[in-house]
């Protein structure tokens, strides 16, 4: 079998445990790691079918129907529509030829309404679930090709440190650092994970500064949260450096905020929940006296998505388990003043511990 099959296995096991009849996905994370393919429709609807039992088909429009073709993983039954016909048609013939309309269907949670509101109407007795009830716990447990993918984001996304602290001066703005980051993931032949936070003084007290034409001065701390698509997998790290020279404010709370996460990847153990991982981070905050400045969940999963399972939040009881992969950044927000935040990607190992993907994160607050 190869991994696409495998991975076929496991879904319909989820779809059997979930009472599902038949999954429609359309281009996206879900339909990726099924197939290895996804590629934008836009208006046009390009979806997978998989019923339950039978064998998996693609619905495309005509246009994109050769990149369909050569899905990664050899499904051969690819239906294509043209425009002046439209989609409808031909789904309400799979709707028929394959009796969809019988049992319960899931979409992928990210699928637009103007198609999810219309299959809906074609098949208007048929329930519609989320498809992340059967794929949620499949994808948050990496195989061993997703692992290796993660890890050469996450060698990719390193490299891009010394990028971004090169181009952190007195008098440079974040969107130049941003853009010198773009520069450097187009030459390597890398996408972005995400558009780069770059987030200098006053303004790394918004976790999700939004990066803009704010110039760097001598003394700030910036935020630096940036990351490397490699093989369809993300890479997600967080540094921070300060221009010239630090306070001793910053160099406090940055001593808080490594330590903070240092607890953090301690805490992945064996039969350690996502709860255990985050609380042993905002211990360290909180008993530092830095607690209400610590405004976000310590960690997210992460793979075809940036952020997907398992959240790494109090009240999250999810055992960990191998093959989990998630960040670790906890962070102290000062407004007004900076923000710190000290990130890094983990995966559980069979063992139980945390394996670190990226480099290690420097122990002091690095002046550039």
């Amino acid at each position: 079998m190869t991994a696409y099959d495998e991975r076929l296995a496991r879904v319909r096991d989820g779809m059997k445990a979930q009472g599902l009849a038949t999954l429609i996905l359309t281009p996206g994370a879900a339909m990726s790691y099924l197939t290895g393919f996804s590629e934008a429709g836009h208006e046009r609807l390009i979806a997978l079918i998989v019923p339950s039992t039978d064998a998996r088909l693609f619905i495309t429009p005509s246009l994109n129907a050769a990149q369909v073709r050569a899905n990664p993983a050899g499904i051969g039954d690819v239906r294509v529509w043209d425009d002046a016909q439209g989609w409808e048609s031909l789904l309400s013939e799979v709707i028929v030829d394959l009796t969809l309309d019988i049992g319960v269907v899931a979409v992928d949670d990210d699928m637009p309404a103007r198609f999810a509101l219309k299959i809906q109407q074609l098949m208007p007795t048929t329930p519609l679930r989320l498809a992340s009830s059967a794929f949620a716990p499949l994808r948050a447990a990496k195989d061993t090709l997703e692992l290796a993918a993660l890890q050469h984001a996450a060698d990719a996304t390193d490299a891009l440190i010394p990028v971004a602290f090169a181009a952190c001066a007195a008098g440079a703005t974040e969107m130049s650092v941003s853009l010198a980051l773009q520069k450097a993931l187009g030459e390597a032949g890398h996408e972005s994970s995400f558009d780069s936070i770059v987030a200098a003084g006053q303004n790394g007290s918004s976790p999700h500064h939004h990066t803009g034409k704010t110039k760097m001065k001598t003394g700030d701390v910036v935020v630096l949260d940036f990351g490397a698509r490699v093989e369809g997998y993300c890479g997600d790290i967080t540094r921070v450096c300060a221009l010239g020279k630090a306070s001793d404010e910053a160099r406090r709370v940055y001593d808080i905020v490594y330590r903070a996460h240092q607890a953090g990847v301690a805490a992945v153990d064996a039969g350690a929940t996502a709860h255990d991982v985050d609380s042993a981070a905002r211990r360290v905050i909180a008993d530092a006296g830095y607690g209400e400045f610590f405004l976000h969940r310590t960690g997210h999963g992460i793979g075809l998505e940036c952020h997907e399972a398992p959240n790494i939040v109090g009240g999250n009881r999810t055992p960990l388990q191998p093959g989990h992969c998630f960040s670790i950044e906890p962070g102290i927000y000062l407004p007004g003043k900076f923000g710190v935040r000290l990130e890094n990607i983990v995966t559980v190992t069979e063992s139980g511990s945390a394996r670190v993907l990226n480099q290690a994160i420097p122990p002091e607050l690095p002046i550039v």
